[in-house]
């Protein structure tokens, strides 16, 4: 019976042994996985920011564009008012003419008799 339970004591000590615990991750690999966690935050938020970047400057350069075709035909309009208001001036004067030449007719034939 001795052999027996020396034995079955070799048998557990090596079984004990044999089963290693779960390996622990160490401090310094869970400092590691937290930086490139932090890394690859930082990558897509670097990215991010990039195509923020990319399309304020597509606005900015539709907007300058926007400016200059408005500005162009803000010109446009204005030349055109100037124009109209300068004919309708001409428009004005010749009616005055005309109303001063009709009174100088009227007047140089006399008074209209009834």
């Amino acid at each position: 019976m001795g052999r027996r339970v020396l034995g079955i004591g070799a048998t557990l000590l090596l079984a004990a042994c044999a089963r290693e615990s779960a390996p622990r991750p160490s401090e310094a690999i869970e400092r590691s996985a937290r930086m490139l966690a932090r890394l690859d935050q930082l990558e897509a938020d670097l990215h991010e920011e990039s195509t923020k970047l990319a399309m304020y400057d597509e606005l900015d350069q539709r907007h300058r564009q926007a400016s200059q075709v408005a500005c162009h035909v803000t010109e446009e309009q204005l030349r055109d008012v100037h124009r109209l208001a300068e004919v309708q001036e001409r428009k004005q004067q010749r009616k005055e003419r005309n109303r001063k030449a009709v009174a100088v007719a009227r007047l140089s034939r006399g008074p209209a008799i009834n």
